[in-house]
């Protein structure tokens, strides 16, 4: 009986090991600062790994106890960091991106910069100060 109330979605959040389990309503205040925060830690925990869907809309509001218009800003200051993608359509939702640079790749990227360059920069930067 407990498989058919999983099967039809009646399990609760913290028996599936959902995200939603760890999301809790935010305080009087800023909702969108408190909401910024714990949706970003579903993906620093890792939660929610690359290439997942985020919770739906509706459901992190109701889990969070804020409006739709507030959890929408707080997606779209993630969607500008790269850190998620919204996708529109019947398999769309929120889509946790994978993360672009890691450690070896921005030395690399950081060796190849020109080195002339770099000093013209620091010369004006000087200069100005």
């Amino acid at each position: 009986m407990a498989a058919a109330a999983d099967a039809a979605g009646g399990g609760s959040d913290a028996e599936t090991g959902r995200p939603a389990s760890v999301l809790r309503p935010v305080r009087a205040g800023n909702g969108f600062e408190e909401a910024l925060e714990q949706i970003l830690q579903l993906l620093r925990l890792g939660l929610v790994p690359p290439g997942e869907r985020l919770p739906s809309e509706r459901e992190l509001s109701q889990h969070l106890r804020i409006s739709r218009v507030t959890l929408r800003e707080a997606l779209k200051v993630l969607q500008d960091q790269g850190m998620v993608e919204s996708r529109r359509g019947r398999y769309g939702g929120t889509f946790v991106l994978p993360r672009t640079a890691a450690p070896d790749e921005l030395r690399r990227r950081i060796a190849a910069v020109d080195v002339e360059d770099t000093l013209r920069f620091r010369e004006v930067l000087e200069a100005g100060a």
